[in-house]
């Protein structure tokens, strides 16, 4: 099977034939890396950001953006599914690599970090990612310079002209649109930690409400996680797995069992006093739905807080 991130480069490349439709646009940088902007100085939009999703998922899962209600007000919701989803979400899609350059911060994501052996996400795989190819999704307010992606290519262990990265801001629609479709990634984040076998997990579909731009990103990194702890939603399908032990998996997936639950997310890490004292737990969703292939029983847990979710989106 091909590598990851030239199955991410194949997902660019449909993008790359009419980028204007996308409202992005592509630069090929002096150093020949190339940087995809869909929303720092590009309009970007809904589009851009369900672009964003499928080459951060390898093309392995599809996103859509539908009409929802939130609070009887119509809203957008943007659902994701996959029949990979350890490889779509997990190893690709999960945002793992924190960028701190000269000029140049924000989170990384996509198959790109498992070629960066210092975030260990291969471990979650027995085949290491082996490619001349690095594509990488980035949450950030800037774009990157020829400088910067030297380094991060350099990283990746791949030539600069072998680098192509997806920019959008955090505050921005593409930005809220390829978060909110990291739904299932959540649910099998919080398996992982709970040292359940993900490779168990064969179907995923989610479902999250897009936190509109802001036009900070600090404000907008914490609407999206308050979207994701108040009103994610996911389905997962599972087999080989008994139900005694799966019930009990089931229970603890929400975000609320968290001891950490019940603040707005900015709220919470001021609290914790740090991102990494927070309860690696509260990052998961709402609720759940697992099926039990083998068996058919079907199991359930959380809910939807939609008065926390309301204050946090509306307000």
């Amino acid at each position: 099977m091909s590598a990851f991130n030239e199955m991410a480069c194949r997902e660019l490349q449909k993008i790359l034939e009419n980028p204007e439709r996308l409202g992005v646009s592509a630069h090929t940088m002096e150093c020949g890396s190339l940087v995809v902007d869909c929303g720092v100085i590009a309009p970007g939009g809904l589009d851009a950001g369900l672009a964003m999703a499928g080459v951060g998922m390898a093309g392995l899962g599809s996103s859509q953006v539908v009409m929802g209600s939130l609070d009887g007000v119509p809203w957008p919701y943007v659902e994701t599914l996959t029949d990979r989803p350890l490889q779509a979400t997990l190893l690709c899609q999960a945002a793992n690599w924190p960028v701190n350059l000269p000029g140049l911060r924000g989170m990384g994501s996509g198959p790109a970090c498992l070629l960066n052996k210092a975030l260990d996400v291969s471990k979650l795989t027995h085949d290491a990612e082996v490619s001349a190819q690095a594509v990488l999704i980035l949450e950030a307010s800037t774009l990157p310079d020829s400088v910067a992606c030297v380094q991060l290519a350099a990283t990746c262990g791949v030539a600069p002209d072998h680098l192509a990265i997806m920019v959008a801001p955090t505050s921005s629609l593409a930005g809220s649109v390829q978060i909110a479709a990291r739904s299932v990634e959540t649910a099998l984040h919080k398996l992982h930690q709970m040292a359940f076998d993900v490779t168990r997990v064969v179907s995923g579909i989610g479902r999250c409400p897009a936190a509109m731009p802001t036009g900070d990103d600090l404000t907008a990194m914490g609407k999206t996680n308050d979207a994701v702890l108040f009103g994610c939603q996911v389905w997962l399908a599972v087999c080989e797995v008994a139900d005694d032990e799966l019930a009990d998996v089931v229970a603890h997936i929400p975000s609320s069992t968290s001891p950490n639950y019940g603040e707005s997310f900015l709220q919470t890490l001021k609290s914790a006093g740090g991102f990494y004292n927070i309860d690696p737990g509260l990052f998961a969703p709402a609720e759940v739905t697992v099926t039990n292939l083998s068996t058919g029983k079907v199991f359930y847990s959380g809910g939807v807080d939609a008065a926390r979710l309301i204050k946090a989106l509306k307000g």
